[in-house]
C-alpha cells in the first residue's frame, strides 16, 4: 500500500540526476575543490575534538612492564641468636621475593598501586585448587611506607610480593617454649600451617590514575622447609613470573 501510494503520487522524475553537457570553468573547478577540502578539514576537526583524549593516548601515555630482577629472591641476614661473637656465621631471618615495575612510556604513571587480586593454592600431592580470599589492601613499595607512587617515564621500582619469615621459639602463657614454623606471606595474605606446603598461583594488578589495570601472575612452590642460607633455601623454594 505504501509503495503503491509512493509510486503513484510522488513523481519519480525528481530523483533522476540532471546532467548537462557544459564543461566546468576553471573558477568553478577551484571553487568545488576548495569546498571539498574544507569539508574534509571540518570532518577531521570534529573527529579530533570528539576523540582528542583517546588520540592523545596513542602517542603520550605510560606503558608499564613487569620484569624479573636479576635477584628475584634475596635474604635478610641476622647474627646467630646463640652468641654475638665476631666469629658468628650470619643466618637469614627472612627471605623475600620482588618484582620490578618499569615505565617505558612517555608519561608518568600517576598514583600507581598494586593489589593481590587472586590467590590459588594446590596442596602438595594434590591436584585440587583452593581459592584463598584476598584482603584487598594495597602493597607497600620497596623503600617506602606508601601504597601509591608516581613512576616517571623511564623509571623503575621494586615491590615485595612474597615474604618468608624464619621459624622461632615463642613462650606460651604456661612459660613453655614452642617452635613457631616459618611463615609464608603472599601479598598481604599470611598462610597458616595447613597451607605451608604446595603450589600457589598469585595474580597481582597495578592500578593507576591514568592507566587501565594491568595484571601479572607468579607461581610459587615450597615444601615448607626452612634453610638458614639462600643458596640452600632456593633448592626448596621456587618462584617464577608466569608469561
Amino acid at each position: 500500500m505504501i509503495g503503491y501510494s509512493f509510486g503513484n503520487y510522488i513523481p519519480m522524475e525528481i530523483f533522476n540526476p540532471n546532467f548537462t553537457d557544459e564543461n566546468l570553468t576553471k573558477s568553478d573547478y577551484y571553487r568545488l575543490l576548495i569546498a571539498i577540502i574544507s569539508a574534509i578539514i571540518t570532518f577531521f576537526a570534529v573527529l579530533v575534538a570528539l576523540f582528542k583524549d583517546d588520540l592523545r593516548e596513542l602517542w603520550k601515555r605510560p606503558i608499564i612492564q613487569f620484569c624479573t630482577p636479576d635477584e628475584m629472591t634475596i635474604e635478610d641476614l641476622n647474627s646467630s641468636l646463640e652468641s654475638e661473637t665476631a666469629s658468628d656465621i650470619p643466618v637469614a631471618k627472612r627471605y623475600y621475593s620482588r618484582i620490578e615495575v618499569k615505565n617505558i612510556g612517555n608519561m608518568p604513571a600517576l598514583n600507581a598501586e598494586i593489589y593481590l587480586d587472586k590467590l590459588e593454592y594446590i596442596p602438595k600431592d594434590s591436584t585440587i585448587s583452593q581459592n584463598i580470599e584476598c584482603s584487598g589492601a594495597a602493597l607497600n613499595w620497596n623503600g617506602s611506607e606508601s601504597h601509591t607512587i608516581i613512576i616517571p617515564p623511564g623509571g623503575k621500582k621494586l615491590i615485595k610480593i612474597v615474604e618468608i619469615l624464619a621459624p622461632e621459639k615463642i613462650s606460651t602463657p604456661e612459660s613453655e617454649k614452642i617452635n613457631k614454623p616459618p611463615l609464608l606471606t603472599i601479598g598481604e595474605i599470611e598462610n597458616n600451617k595447613e597451607t605451608a606446603k604446595g603450589k600457589w598461583t598469585a595474580t597481582f594488578s597495578l592500578y593507576a590514575q591514568n592507566l587501565k589495570p594491568i595484571r601479572f601472575t607468579v607461581e610459587i612452590e615450597w615444601n615448607g622447609v626452612w634453610k638458614t642460607r639462600l643458596t640452600e633455601f632456593k633448592k626448596l623454594y621456587k618462584i617464577a613470573q608466569k608469561i
